[in-house]
């Protein structure tokens, strides 16, 4: 009877930790460290627009982070996992794009626009990721061969960055 009860208080326990392994809040992604089961919060910034005029006939525009590197740090492997709660229905590669920044001096650029004397182009590539549903609500996001830089996630309204080293 004691073993039981010690048992069943186990499994209870492991399923409640298991549980609140989860983001709290919608769009919010976060690292699930495959080692320990934790999971990680992501550096959240609002975007910071940026314009710069690039000689006479030129410009580009996007957005900026201070500093060179993220304050969460990421050890390169072949395979990384975030979660990510949504609304109920959503895809989540209509809600969040994966980036890689680029770094100029001491920030984290990344251009949306560029624009010439007679043109203007507004695209960027976003890296492919694969998703997973966990359950109701959330999902795995599943991205292959990062190599080493500067990434983050964008919603409408953040941005949510983590560096590979």
């Amino acid at each position: 009877m004691k073993n039981l009860c010690c048992t069943i208080f186990l499994i209870v326990g492991f399923l409640l930790a298991k549980a609140q392994n989860l983001p709290e809040f919608n769009e919010k992604p976060a690292y699930l460290d495959s080692k320990t089961g934790m999971l990680l919060e992501l550096e959240k910034s609002q975007y910071n627009a940026m314009a710069k005029a690039k000689g006479l006939f030129k410009a580009e525009g996007g957005f900026v982070l201070n500093g060179t590197s993220s304050s969460v740090k990421l050890t390169k492997q072949q395979e990384l996992k975030f979660v990510a709660r949504l609304a109920p229905n959503v895809d989540p590669t209509s809600i969040l794009d994966l980036v890689k920044f680029t770094v100029r001096g001491n920030q984290r650029v990344f251009i949306t626009t560029t624009a010439k004397a007679t043109s203007t182009s507004t695209s960027f590539d976003k890296i492919s990721y694969e998703v997973k549903k966990i359950k109701n609500e959330y999902y795995f996001l599943i991205v292959s061969n990062l190599s080493v830089g500067e990434y983050f996630f964008g919603t409408k309204d953040f941005m949510f960055a983590f560096s590979i080293q």
